[in-house]
């Protein structure tokens, strides 16, 4: 199950880079000024991705460290 999240996890940011970067390519096709957003406040998209892998995976580690600990006892 893991997985899967993973792989459209990793489609879905694929998915918008690219439409990202068409989105760009149009406008400057179209002479508008595009300068790179260092103004836009929050985070960045491969920020955000990372956090939500590392809550995914890490609440897995704990989920399994957990239920292993209970089987002990």
């Amino acid at each position: 199950m893991l997985k899967f999240l993973t792989v459209i996890l990793i489609l879905l940011f694929v998915w918008w880079r690219v439409a990202r970067w068409l989105e760009v390519r149009r406008r400057r096709a179209r002479g508008e000024d595009i300068s790179y957003e260092v103004r836009v406040k929050g985070f960045r998209p491969i920020t955000v991705l990372s956090i939500i892998f590392l809550i995914l995976y890490g609440g897995y580690v704990i989920w399994f460290a957990l239920s292993e600990w209970a089987d002990l006892f």
